[in-house]
């Protein structure tokens, strides 16, 4: 055990303490210190003023209305009788013609708030010229139904969707998140430790490891290592971003890009963090399975090629798929362990996928996991002193149980 621990801790240490490490978590922390402040950044290239008070040059019964339809606009800009911010005047009523005035630009939300409610305005003096009543304004103001129907109706077992229907853009951009940041780390650790374990089997220094410790033992405590140094990263992403939600009024930012939770978001958090762990595990104990086939550095890209092609497979069905996530692509690729971690989520968001489902995709990515360990430990043992050439070499030899 003290052996075990000896090998963990110096791998680990080695990692964190690796300007590649640090520099890649600064750059990482700052870019989403950068993303909670965007608008704040924005702002700082913005000329325009926020105005609070709006004259109003017109008749007394139109800046009466005009004053009720900006309050329920904004709680921001209120009409006052003079000295005001901005000066509105009305030259004509039926259609309504008005110039704003100011000393200084005004930024496009506030801009939009007024068009908006002298666009109201509009309407409401048309409707006047026209007496019209109450009832044939609203049929005049009712939005149009519209509703899609096909003489084909949907396969045995398939979800029929809601023509129109929008997903939950806050659960969209977590699940970006959590596939970018899965991406991003398998193919950083993915290499490392097909690294450590290609570049010790290719050197004299592996004689002198397993002669004091099992090579079992070095493989396990080296893939736990590794394991752990991307948690660690994946820690100092994590407290950057609950820090950013607490110190930096995100509310506003999230509001202005419309995100809001539904019933689906917490599930999806959750699911979120378990997919992404597993996906992380999974793929860096491949890594290890196919470093565990290479005798030279040379022969390390290649060997590690198919855990590139499959998390780059995971990821774009992922994003490809993203506005249909109850399609039978994702369906049946959710089940195959490779690609579980970057779709299962993509699942979540579809209201009809079930919690077993899910229980389903995690109990298949750790039979796999399990799979992928005890064969890196029993390929590296068998071949640790090898010194054979290629990875075709490698896997024959594996095969005949040499």
């Amino acid at each position: 055990m003290n052996k075990f621990l000896t090998t963990f801790r110096h791998t680990y240490l080695s990692k964190v303490k690796a300007k590649s490490f640090i520099i890649t978590t600064i750059i990482v922390m700052l870019l989403i210190i950068l993303a909670g402040n965007f608008n704040k950044i924005m702002n700082l290239f913005d000329g325009s003023e926020e105005i609070g008070t709006v004259e109003v040059e017109a008749s007394d019964a139109f800046t009466e209305q005009f004053s009720e339809v900006l309050s329920r606009m904004s709680g921001e800009m209120s009409v006052v009788e003079s000295d005001g911010d901005i000066v509105i005047t009305v030259n004509e009523t039926v259609p309504v013609s008005a110039v704003v005035e100011s000393e200084f630009n005004i930024n496009a939300a506030q801009q939009a708030e007024i068009e908006i409610a002298l666009e109201d305005m509009n309407r409401m003096m048309v409707m006047e010229t026209l007496d019209l009543s109450e009832e044939e304004a609203a049929l005049m103001m009712a939005e149009v139904s519209v509703d899609y129907e096909t003489s084909v109706s949907p396969a045995e077992g398939e979800v029929e969707v809601e023509a129109g229907a929008e997903p939950n853009y806050l659960n969209v951009v977590i699940f970006y998140i959590t596939v970018f940041v899965m991406f991003f780390i398998v193919i950083n650790y993915a290499s490392q430790i097909g690294t450590e374990i290609a570049m010790e089997k290719s050197s004299r220094v592996i004689e002198m490891i397993v002669s004091s410790v099992s090579p079992v033992n070095h493989l396990f405590a080296k893939i736990l290592a590794i394991i752990c140094v991307s948690l660690t990263q994946l820690f100092f992403f994590v407290v950057t971003i609950i820090a950013v939600i607490y110190l930096v009024d995100i509310g506003e930012l999230i509001s202005e890009f419309g995100l809001e939770a539904n019933d689906r978001t917490v599930p999806m958090i959750i699911y979120s963090l378990i997919f992404l762990l597993l996906g992380l595990v999974l793929y860096l104990s491949v890594s290890a399975l196919l470093g565990s086939f290479v005798s030279r550095m040379e022969d390390l890209q290649q060997a590690l090629l198919p855990v590139t092609m499959m998390s780059l497979g995971g990821m774009y069905l992922g994003m490809f798929n993203l506005f249909d996530p109850g399609n039978l692509l994702v369906r049946i690729t959710s089940y195959f362990p490779f690609f579980t971690p970057f779709v299962m989520p993509l699942r979540v968001l579809d209201p009809d996928t079930s919690h077993v489902t899910v229980l389903i995709g995690i109990i298949v990515v750790l039979i796999t996991i399990g799979i992928a360990v005890y064969f890196a430990a029993r390929i590296y043992k068998g071949s640790i002193l090898s010194t054979d050439q290629g990875i075709i070499k490698n896997i024959r030899k594996f095969n005949k149980g040499e």
